[in-house]
Parts: structure tokens; sequence; C-alpha cells
């Protein structure tokens, strides 16, 4: 049986309808976290560059279907995206010591994958508008995420493998949901949920 043949063509489509159920079946937000983890370090920081000290600052403004992807390696790395509009998409990776990412989203569509390793790291996220999503997977020590989302549809996801990790999240709006998961020691995790009235 060739490869063109219409049976070699059913059995190949077979699998990736197997690969496609799995897929939706492991679509929860803390499988969605461990998936992006391992996308995140697998594809991400294969692609990054050496360097002793990074700045990266992306500005996309009252546009249409945003996306920023910074991907740095080394030492007092800074990201920094500051989306406005509708579809935005932030995708940092970032692997080194004294890392921080810094994303401001306002719009509607929202989505930020973080992935940080490393000593004495930090990312700082604010989603205001519509249908948020924020996953993040930070390892090493010192590690913290400070998050705030304001709008619909809120969701977050954060993993957290290794010593002294802190996370603050902050959802305002409507359907929230939010998973951390922290690994090591000194853990510390508070998360705020509420709807305030304008």
């Amino acid at each position: 049986m060739t490869a063109s043949s219409p049976f070699a063509r059913v059995k190949v489509d077979c699998r990736v309808m197997n690969y496609l159920k799995v897929y939706k079946e492991l679509s929860s937000i803390g499988s969605i976290l461990l998936i992006s983890s391992v996308i995140a370090t697998g594809l991400l920081t294969s692609l990054a560059t050496q360097a002793t000290e990074d700045l990266s600052q992306l500005d996309e403004l009252n546009g249409f279907d945003n996306h920023a992807s910074i991907i740095q390696n080394g030492s007092n790395l800074n990201a920094g995206v500051n989306q406005q509009g509708v579809s935005n998409t932030a995708i940092v990776s970032q692997s080194g010591f004294l890392t921080q990412a810094n994303v401001e989203q306002i719009g509607g569509s929202n989505y930020v994958l973080a992935h940080q390793n490393g000593a004495e790291v930090e990312a700082n996220i604010l989603q205001s508008g519509f249908n948020n999503v924020f996953i993040s997977s930070q390892q090493g020590a010192f590690l913290s995420v400070e998050l705030e989302q304001q709008g619909n549809d809120n969701r977050a996801s954060v993993l957290q493998i290794g010593n002294e990790s802190d996370v603050s999240i902050y959802q305002n709006g409507t359907g929230h949901a939010v998973s951390v998961i922290q690994y090591g020691q000194g853990r510390s995790a508070q998360i705020t949920q509420g709807y305030t009235s304008n």
C-alpha cells in the first residue's frame, strides 16, 4: 500500500482524528498549562540567543489582531508588551537571572502565555477587556506572578516549581476561573475574585 492510496489517507486521517480527540480531552486549564509549558520550553527557548542584558519593548496600539512574541535568554532580562485593540496575543519566554515580564492588554480577546525559568523571576500582567486568558509557567527560585484581570470570562492558570514562590491574582468581572499549582518551599498565593460595578 502506498502513501497515496485512499486506504493510507484514511489511516492517516484516523490517526489525526485520534490526536485531536486526545487534545480535546486534555483541554482543561491545568492541561493547557502543562502543554503550554512543554511547548514554551521545547520550542521557544531553543530559539533564544544568549545575552547579558536584554530589554525588549513592544507597543501595539489601537490595532486589530495584535501578536507579540519575545524570547530572551541571559541575565537582567526585561520584556514589556503594551497592546490595545482587539484579539491581542502576547507570548514571552525568558530563561536566566533577574527576569521580568510586563504585559498590558486593553481590549477584547486577550491572551498571554509566559514561560520563565531561572532565579528572581517576575511576571506583572494587566488584562482589561473580554475573554481574558493568562497561562504562566515559572521554574527556579524567587518566583513572582502578579495578575490583574478586568472584564468578562477571565481565566488564569499558574504553575510554579521552585522555592520562594508568590502568586497574587485579582479578577474583576464575570466567569472567573483560576488554577494555581506550586511546588517547593516558601510558597504563598492570594486570589481575589469579585465584581465591582462602576
